[in-house]
């Protein structure tokens, strides 16, 4: 998938993921432009349409009123006929239908025809009169809606796809990010971002894809046929529509910078909830209810307060918008009066056909309204991810190299490590060397660096000077890291199950794998019993945080999935220090059936866990590697590790 850019905020704002998704979908989106055209035309050719209905209506009144003779007085007398001249025509007077036509000419419209049977106007050929283009106008509209169904559904289709693009590639970002990203930024701001960010992006490209190309179109057809009519009462009425237009923007900025101010401050306000719900069971025992009550109390009303005000300033120019539209047809009656007071069916016609193309060009500008009161949304949601995706990734994964030879040691060379944002230096100068099948084991306070030594191998990150070297010759940096983690199976004191089946939680991972094999490593790790206690066996769905298991059941799970895996390489950190007693002797016991035969690590917490390892290594803070040796030699050396082992009997 395409890689998008975001090395510039001009590359991360909203104009660029509307281009983007506009030409990622290059002939959908010409596609879109044309039907948009081709609706705006129609839509605004019944402004045309109006026009010849209203002349057509005049004509006939006109021709209903020949026979008058006070009316055809009149009409002579405007078109400068003598009083000799007058009384001469009405003398000899009979309904002429060249005379008629003539008259129709002379004052009022010259491409309006009559035939002494009916009125029409001649386009194109045909002979249309007011009942043919009531015809086309309901055919227009007609052809509009259908045109509208569609040009809806490709813009629908070209944000759906980019949305799931920036979606897909905001993932695979945070997939290959760095593990310190995740401590940096609130899982709460990156959810957020992933799921409602997105969304609101490809809303506004769906709504205003369509609504600016209509507006420009309808607004400008609209504009050469209303001052085809004529220009100077066109000139009035759109003279209004910029001053409106101009309000319209000077208060967009005020809304953009004060929604900005306000989504910060919502983001926050979410972030929290979302971490004392993760941490209900804190409030419960802490007894903190009322206390964590008042506070989102108070945080709320601050929120809704900043809500308000953004919806003061936001609401200003949807009503410039309303209000402008409204007065668009008042002004061309006012302005229509004013230069038209003595020609009362010359006023009739301009104002009827002006006020037709208000009407035309009034949907596009109410969708504008609607637009326009998303970009501050919009914008705010577009930094959000540039924010979030511009961050660099140091731990390259992708590496062409792979390790396809068994691992038959491993050297930590001159390693010095800090975490990225801790100033504090946790390993130094830091040198040590592992062979194949043995068992090391790491033991020391916190804040030793115990846990650091697990993630250099899983590569959770990256020393800061030095090397982690595999058989003499590769330096794990230049590794493909997935072929690497293949070879290495991981115990975390917290296990990590995911939200779907057993058969799902055993196997994640891992290809190619059958379900009798899911079985017998379930079995291997004493949770095949458990499981078909289930009603619905190995697929019994796991729920949110696994609540169904306890502690123990889900270590076994994870132990399952070791098992069915068999990696080169076993690490465990800290693996049985949360459970209990009994339950941690049965699950040491399928550990140290797994560490069989296999090179293990094991970050300790209780010494009786690592008695029968090949070698443990005491480390303490600031300084490394304090004493190594086996079980037995520890225990005899004065040190920490004495230390601990008396403190444990």
């Amino acid at each position: 998938m395409k890689e998008l850019s975001f090395k510039t905020k001009k590359d991360a704002n909203i104009k660029a993921h509307v281009r983007r998704a506009l030409l990622d979908k290059k002939f959908a989106t010409i596609l879109l432009i044309l039907l948009i055209f081709a609706a705006a035309l129609l839509a605004t050719i019944n402004i045309k349409i109006v026009q010849y209905i209203t002349s057509l209506l005049v004509s006939k009144t006109l021709v209903s009123s020949s026979t008058n003779q006070s009316v055809l007085y009149d009409l002579l007398e405007k078109i400068g006929k003598s009083p000799e001249e007058i009384a001469f025509i009405l003398a000899n007077y009979k309904q002429d239908s060249k005379f008629i036509e003539s008259i129709i000419h002379e004052l009022f419209y010259d491409y309006v025809q009559y035939d002494g049977a009916k009125l029409y106007v001649e386009l194109l050929g045909l002979k249309l009169d007011i009942y043919n283009f009531c015809l086309w106008m309901v055919l227009n509209i007609v052809v509009v809606v259908v045109l509208s169904y569609f040009i809806y559904l490709l813009s629908g289709l070209i944000a759906r796809s980019y949305e799931t693009k920036l979606k897909t590639i905001f993932l695979n970002k945070l997939i290959d990010q760095d593990l310190h990203y995740f401590s940096q930024n609130k899982t709460g701001e990156i959810i957020t971002s992933l799921v409602k960010d997105t969304s609101l992006i490809g809303q506004y490209i769906k709504d205003s894809t369509v609504s600016y190309i209509r507006t420009a179109f309808i607004v400008t057809i609209s504009s050469i046929i209303m001052f085809a009519v004529d220009w100077k009462l066109a000139l009035c009425v759109f003279g209004l529509l910029v001053v409106c237009m101009i309000g319209v923007f000077l208060f967009s900025l005020l809304s953009i910078k004060a929604t900005k101010n306000i989504n910060s401050l919502t983001k926050n306000y979410e972030n929290e909830m979302s971490e004392k719900i993760y941490s209900i069971r804190l409030i419960k025992a802490s007894g903190t209810f009322n206390q964590e009550k008042t506070y989102f109390e108070n945080k709320a009303k601050q929120v809704d307060k900043k809500n308000k005000l953004k919806l003061l300033l936001s609401e200003i120019p949807s009503g410039l918008i309303i209000g402008g539209v409204g007065s668009f047809s008042m002004a061309s009656v006012i302005f229509g009066v004013l230069l038209y007071f003595d020609e009362s069916q010359t006023l009739i016609s301009i104002i009827t056909t002006f006020s037709s193309g208000v009407i035309v060009m009034t949907m596009p500008l109410l969708d504008l309204r609607m637009v326009l009161s998303q970009i501050p949304s919009a914008k705010s949601s577009s930094e959000n991810i540039y924010k979030l995706l511009n961050q660099e990734i140091t731990i390259d994964k992708h590496k062409e190299m792979i390790l396809n030879e068994e691992i038959q040691n491993i050297k930590f060379k001159n390693l010095n490590f800090g975490y990225p944002d801790d100033q504090k230096v946790i390993l130094k100068d830091f040198n040590l060397e592992f062979e194949k099948g043995k068992s090391y084991a790491f033991v020391g306070p916190t804040g030793s660096g115990k846990s650091t030594i697990a993630k250099f191998l899983l590569r959770f990150y990256d020393t800061t000077t030095g090397d982690v070297i595999v058989n003499d010759k590769f330096n794990i940096k230049d590794l493909n890291l997935k072929f690497w983690l293949d070879k290495i199976g991981y115990v975390d004191q917290e296990p990590q199950i995911l939200s779907g089946t057993i058969y799902d939680n055993i196997k994640y991972g891992l290809n190619n794998v059958t379900n009798d094999q899911i079985i017998e490593a379930a079995k291997k790790a004493k949770l095949h019993d458990l499981i078909m206690s289930f009603e619905n066996g190995y697929e019994t769905i796991l729920y949110e945080r696994e609540s169904q298991l306890s502690g123990g059941q889900k270590q076994r799970l994870v132990i399952a999935r070791l098992i069915l895996k068999n990696p080169e390489i076993l690490i465990l950190d800290e693996a049985t220090s949360a459970l209990d007693n009994k339950v941690e002797k049965e699950i040491q016991s399928e550990l140290e059936k797994l560490m069989v035969g296999r090179t293990t690590f094991s970050i300790a917490h209780r010494l009786s866990t690592i008695k029968n390892f090949d070698k443990i290594f005491v480390i303490e803070p600031n300084k490394g590697v304090v004493q190594s040796g086996n079980y037995e030699t520890l225990i005899k050396q004065e040190g920490i590790f004495k230390m601990l082992y008396e403190i444990s009997h």
